[in-house]
């Protein structure tokens, strides 16, 4: 390179470096007390400001839902116990991990279903025991009630009797039966009822039977039912009821009783007519012992089956139909008593009340 050259480029050099360093000096200035920095700042602390104004106004809010929420519960508190909310969410958690892949809704529906509205109470058993306990020994044709109702025999046999009485506001009856078996023992006509898988196999016209719930205070049990209707032409049926049974040691007597509900869990659908009126009440008593074979027992038992034919027709296959289911119980029952899988099946351990 020529000494020219090499002149050049130490003073272009030096230049460069001497600019360099003015840069340097003019950023070290302005980042320690230039116009720069005070506008960094100042956009800084309107950030953390307005930061704080939302922190303040979450807060505000959140408490203000906490504040909701105490008063919800008070509220809930002082109509339904202090124990409510609390069996509100142990049930909730309990149907999330019983149905892991059921639809949210019908979880929600069987959490907020009232039992305390629709639960079978005691007062209930005891008053259809009372109901019920005239009809093991009435000798009369004709029999009025304390309601000022009467029933009129249409059906007397040695071991089968038969009373109906008219329905208020309808053309329907409600009718009331007395029964008696020697060959099978009570208990067992009794449990053959409350199993509702065994049902399945004896009852052809079954076409889904399943328990939705149960209440812990009581038993009670919600009960969904869909069943084909006996005439083909004709839309099936189906029953959304709640149950309550109970055995009764010192009295010597067992307990069935059943009334219709509404469950959120199961609408009304297209596909079945919804028996929204059903009413069945069965009061068991042995000739000597639960598993003795020989019982009485007596049924009173209503539903309006919403048919559109003459009422006349509806009553005349009640009092044909009625007959036979219990027959058709009677037989699945003693059939169930020879078979090997009875004593394995039915246990003495029953799950129902005991008194």
């Amino acid at each position: 390179m020529s000494n020219f050259k090499v002149t050049l480029h130490r003073i272009l050099n030096s230049s460069s470096q001497r600019s360099r360093q003015q840069l340097f000096e003019k950023l070290k200035s302005a980042a320690t007390g230039g116009v720069w920095t005070k506008s960094c700042v100042r956009f800084f602390n309107d950030k953390l400001t307005c930061v704080r104004s939302i922190g303040l106004q979450c807060n505000v809010i959140a408490a203000h839902r906490v504040r909701r929420s105490g008063q919800i519960l008070k509220l809930y508190h002082s109509l339904y116990g202090r124990s409510s909310p609390v069996q509100f969410f142990k049930k909730l958690g309990d149907l999330i991990r019983n149905n892991p892949k059921g639809k949210m809704f019908f979880l929600l529906g069987a959490a907020f279903f009232d039992w305390k509205e629709n639960r079978v109470s005691d007062p209930d058993l005891n008053r259809v025991a009372d109901e019920l306990k005239v009809f093991f020994d009435l000798k009369t044709t004709d029999y009025h009630d304390k309601q000022g109702e009467t029933w009129e025999k249409i059906l007397d046999e040695d071991h089968f009797k038969l009373w109906r009485c008219p329905v208020q506001g309808s053309s329907l009856y409600k009718y009331k039966v007395f029964g008696s078996y020697k060959d099978i023992p009570a208990r067992a006509f009794f449990n053959i009822q409350m199993d509702l898988e065994y049902r399945k196999t004896w009852d052809s016209h079954v076409m889904r039977l399943e328990k939705v719930e149960q209440d812990e205070q009581t038993g009670s049990e919600v009960i969904y039912w869909a069943t084909q209707f006996p005439l083909g032409f004709l839309y099936n049926r189906d029953y959304v009821y709640v149950r309550r049974s109970k055995i009764d040691l010192k009295n010597n007597f067992m307990m069935l009783t059943a009334k219709s509900v509404d469950h959120p869990s199961f609408p009304v659908t297209k596909d079945f007519i919804r028996v929204g009126d059903y009413m069945s009440n069965m009061m068991i008593r042995p000739h000597t012992s639960f598993d003795d074979k020989g019982f009485d027992y007596v049924l009173s038992y209503y539903d309006d089956p919403h048919l559109s034919v003459p009422t006349w027709a509806v009553n005349r296959m009640t009092m044909s139909s009625l007959p036979a289911f219990l027959e058709t119980l009677h037989v699945a029952a003693k059939n169930l008593c020879e078979s090997k899988g009875y004593i394995s099946r039915f246990k003495l351990d029953d799950t129902s009340d005991k008194v």
